[in-house]
């Protein structure tokens, strides 16, 4: 039976469970049915909840930033290439962040 451990964090619930290839996080957000984790194996209990942290903290970027792209820049003259090309950004920075070791 793996070992569970979850915690509130910027809005945030991080569970982090250890098994036998180590410890593993899921972070999940319920005010926008968002769930996330980078399905990787961590040495440490504190190793995983570093990387769940800074999942969680990323992932708030990627809301609030893309959240401004669709509301605040539509007034501007945006194009629907260029909103895109941004988010796009925006996600391919934040699906290849990694912790600092």
């Amino acid at each position: 039976m793996a070992e569970v451990h979850e915690e509130f964090y910027h809005g945030w619930t991080i569970c982090i469970t250890r098994q036998q290839a180590g410890y593993a996080f899921q972070c999940w957000i319920a005010e926008h049915q968002l769930s996330v984790t980078d399905a990787q194996y961590y040495a440490t209990f504190e190793q995983a909840l570093s990387a769940a942290r800074l999942r969680a903290d990323l992932e708030c970027v990627r809301l609030s930033l893309t959240g401004f792209l669709r509301g605040k820049l539509n007034f501007s003259l945006l194009f629907p290439g260029e909103q895109n090309a941004l988010e796009n950004s925006i996600a391919q920075y934040i699906n290849t962040a990694k912790p600092l070791s």
